[in-house]
């Protein structure tokens, strides 16, 4: 975890993060974007959009490249590799991409 640090911003402290689930942007290593940790793929964007992170930073877009990969020819959004399907998922991961254009 990252010490208090001034000098360190918000969004800095959300990058310091992005490889603790166990893959890049904050997905884990079995492919989940949502997970009951405190940043997760879905969460990182939408703070990031909370934080006006500039929508063409490389961890935003990489973000979304897995959101939107994660959409199934039917429009709905599979966050996990396994597991159901469920509505707010869907809901989540488009808010997550609509928030950050």
């Amino acid at each position: 975890m990252i010490k208090d640090n001034k000098n360190i911003t918000d969004f800095d402290q959300i990058l310091a993060t992005r490889y603790d689930n166990g893959a890049d942007f904050w997905a884990t290593a079995d492919g989940r974007l949502g997970i009951e940790k405190s940043i997760s793929t879905l969460t990182a964007l939408m703070i990031s959009s909370e934080l006006d992170v500039p929508r063409d930073h490389e961890a935003l877009q990489g973000a979304a490249e897995l959101v939107l990969g994660a959409i199934r020819d039917d429009g709905r959004v599979r966050i996990a590799p396994k597991g159901a399907i469920y509505p707010c998922h869907t809901a989540h991961a488009v808010t997550g991409l609509c928030r950050n254009g």
